[in-house]
């Protein structure tokens, strides 16, 4: 039985698609849907390039979480904004600190495209 689900988002089609998956999921499945996203440290930007990009991180995570709650119950949805040079590392680390049972990701990240 599914309980937890971890999708990873970035704000990509490809992330988009695992998100309508997961949250789809949770709602059949009755499940708590985690909704997470990993700002990527970049060590060679300045500081308010830096603050740019988590502003812009926080806020579409934030949409994220917005449209969840419309596909899901409310309750059920919770999001983890972390920071981190490996996402893959991130993800599975808070999935293990979560006890996620399923994560849903997509195939290419924003990088990607």
């Amino acid at each position: 039985m599914i309980s937890k689900i971890l999708v990873a988002v970035d704000g990509s089609k490809h992330a988009d698609k695992a998100f309508e998956y997961a949250s789809d999921l949770a709602k059949k499945a009755e499940a708590r849907l985690l909704i997470i996203h990993v700002f990527e440290e970049l060590g060679n930007i300045g500081y308010s390039i830096a603050k740019e990009l988590e502003q812009r991180n926080s806020e579409m995570l934030q949409k994220y979480q917005a449209r969840a709650k419309r596909l899901v119950t409310e309750t059920y949805v919770d999001v983890v904004e972390a920071k981190g040079n490996d996402v893959a590392e991130e993800t599975l680390h808070t999935a293990d600190k979560e006890n996620i049972d399923t994560i849903v990701a997509g195939s290419r990240g924003i990088s990607e495209a």
